[in-house]
């Protein structure tokens, strides 16, 4: 009954798709159908103009909304957004308590029923990983949820083939999971295979995939230094993105030069879809047009703007700031998550605390700031650095980071690698000189080989900030084990104190 009554009544309905995930409002219409056929033709009826009231629909809504794996991600009417049309099974619904037919406890114990017997499926988006602990991945949210080996023995079974799965949930569990839009009900088999596996230990979670050194702009502080034309292979992006998916990974990182230049953009994109993983382009934000933005099969762009207008065009060169912001703006209508990155320079110290709040007004789901290492161009422009007693307070204007990389006892990069535009592989794009190996010998190969220094072989151990600060970057404590001069001046430490040890490679 489910195609028929979403024809009717869904604004969303494409009758040439069909998809694995429906509202709860349908599933629910289409058991309450198996109960009384006599109700089959009035559930597929047009409802008579204007529809449901607000009063109906909020009351359908209360009991239906709130366990549909589209609440969270996808619906605008559940996020209570003026204008936004209801699915079509909850208008179906709603129309019938308007109509008298159905009560609100009539409902509740039609949704019980739904529960009972429907055949739970993971949501498309929710993806079981095995890190160090058992997980659930939100690659939407970009949320990790731990659960008990008795949770995840549940979830692996969670497949949209073994109806009437409900019963053997703790309740409370099973209400959290549907409550957080981690699972979906379906009304008949439902197919979905859960792919997982041990990954290695330390898991690698974040891998950013460098696909080209080419870039439009010549930034004043690219640690890159000149743009050049090198790109990664297709076949050796789309196996990287593979193998990191195979090793439980949660987030790649698109990043350059500009992405947006590699040749071989248009299909890459295209197949982003295929990889049970968060997939966040990371771009200047100047070639944002709005045919690439439709295009664009990401869950997140994250978009470099260097302070506001004066400062970020001191960096990057005039009219970038413009092209920037109205490239980010085309994604956030899009309904992509949007994030900012920011270097500190001496260009934008005056504009950081009023750029914050304007992010923070705009929706911007998370700022990330930092201090660019003396590489590349930089060395060109010693104007730009800032002391690190005078950038390092800035740095506490970041909002909204995740949480889930975090790696305590460790120094940094303990869940991160990166593939650079020729497939060799390093600690980050900083350690492009001391590379792990190439991308044809297996990205797990050279993983593997990363040795993840632990916070009690640092020089400044015994420093009472160290388990808050993790050492700060290696790579601007000299590539050694000695303090970060960033992080020192962040907590008012004075790196001095703490003597030389030799240096490890790693």
């Amino acid at each position: 009954m489910t195609p028929e009554l979403c024809a009717v009544h869904c604004a969303f309905y494409h009758p040439d798709r069909e998809e694995a995930e429906k509202c709860l409002g349908a599933v629910a219409a289409t058991f309450l159908g198996r109960r009384r056929p006599e109700w089959r033709t009035r559930l597929t009826s047009p409802v008579p103009p204007p529809g449901p009231g607000p009063a109906a629909l909020a009351a359908a809504g209360a009991v239906l909304c709130r366990a549909c794996a589209f609440r969270r991600h996808g619906c605008d009417f559940a996020r209570g957004e003026a204008g936004a049309p209801p699915c079509g099974g909850l208008k179906a619904m709603a129309g019938l308590m308007e109509q008298g037919e159905l009560s609100e406890a009539s409902l509740e114990e039609l949704f019980r029923e739904t529960l009972s017997r429907a055949y739970l499926r993971l949501a498309e988006h929710v993806s079981l990983k095995r890190l160090e602990l058992p997980c659930l991945y939100d690659r939407l949210a970009d949320e990790l949820y731990e659960v008990n080996e008795e949770a995840f023995a549940f979830l692996r079974r969670c497949d949209g083939t073994n109806p009437g799965l409900a019963g053997e949930a703790e309740p409370e569990f099973l209400e959290y999971l549907l409550e957080e839009s981690l699972l979906a009900l379906a009304a008949a088999p439902a197919p979905r295979i859960l792919r997982w596996r041990p990954a290695p230990v330390p898991s690698l979670r974040y891998l950013e995939l460098m696909l080209t050194d080419r870039c439009n702009l010549r930034c004043a502080h690219c640690y890159l230094g000149d743009a050049g034309a090198s790109d990664l292979p297709l076949a050796e992006a789309r196996a990287a993105l593979t193998e990191f998916t195979d090793m439980q990974g949660l987030r790649v990182l698109l990043s350059g030069g500009e992405p947006l230049l590699y040749p071989q953009w248009r299909d890459l994109n295209a197949a982003l879809p295929e990889y049970e993983i968060r997939a966040v382009l990371l771009t200047n934000g100047t070639l944002l047009s709005p045919k690439r933005v439709r295009e664009l099969r990401v869950q997140e762009v994250q978009v470099s703007l260097d302070g506001l207008a004066e400062g970020h065009d001191r960096l990057r060169g005039p009219g970038t700031w413009k092209r920037a912001v109205a490239g980010l703006k085309r994604v956030q209508d899009r309904g992509l998550a949007v994030s900012v990155a920011t270097m500190v320079h001496t260009g934008n110290l005056h504009e950081l605390e009023e750029m914050g709040q304007w992010l923070k007004e705009l929706g911007v789901r998370e700022w990330s700031l930092d201090v660019p290492c003396v590489s590349g161009r930089l060395a060109e422009h010693p104007d730009l650095k800032v002391p690190p007693e005078l950038a390092a307070p800035y740095l506490d204007l970041a909002f909204g980071a995740a949480a889930h990389g975090a790696a305590p006892g460790w120094t940094c990069g303990r869940h991160l690698c990166a593939v650079l535009p020729d497939g060799r592989v390093a600690k980050c794009g900083l350690y492009a000189h001391r590379p792990l190996g190439h991308l044809r010998e297996g990205l797990e190969v050279c993983w593997r080989r990363l040795r993840h220094p632990p916070i009690s072989e640092l020089e400044c151990a015994a420093c009472e900030h160290v388990a808050d600060c993790r050492g700060g970057c290696r790579f601007r404590a000299g590539e050694g084990l000695g303090p970060d001069p960033i992080m020192c001046a962040r907590f008012g430490v004075n790196p001095a104190r703490f003597g030389r040890r030799n240096e490890k490679n790693f």
